[in-house]
């Protein structure tokens, strides 16, 4: 299992790729105060044959850790969105671990 972590704000989507050598999931772990929505789009390469396209989001309470979980293709290379959004006038940092 691979594992990548960081930090972002709000109002500024982050974009990344996952190398996926044969995991067939995908779970991302969020950690802030103040955040009020998180949303991850995933996507596959589109020359690798296996179309995949999945959305997951959930609503926080500003307090609690959440997490989000996708079922993906074997060995197939994935892209990756997360927008956050929060409470207006806080900085809304988020600790992100994605593990692979």
């Amino acid at each position: 299992m691979s594992t990548s972590s960081f930090q972002m704000s709000s109002f500024t989507p982050v974009d990344g790729k996952i190398v996926n050598q044969s995991s067939t999931s995908v779970s991302f772990s969020f950690s802030s105060a103040y955040v009020t929505h998180i949303s991850v789009d995933m996507w596959s390469e589109d020359d690798q044959g296996a179309t995949y396209a999945f959305r997951q989001e959930t609503d926080t309470n500003g307090t609690d850790d959440v997490g989000l979980s996708f079922d993906v293709p074997a060995a197939v290379d994935l892209h990756y969105r997360i927008t956050i959004s929060g409470d207006p006038g806080s900085n809304n940092i988020v600790y992100v671990r994605i593990e692979w």
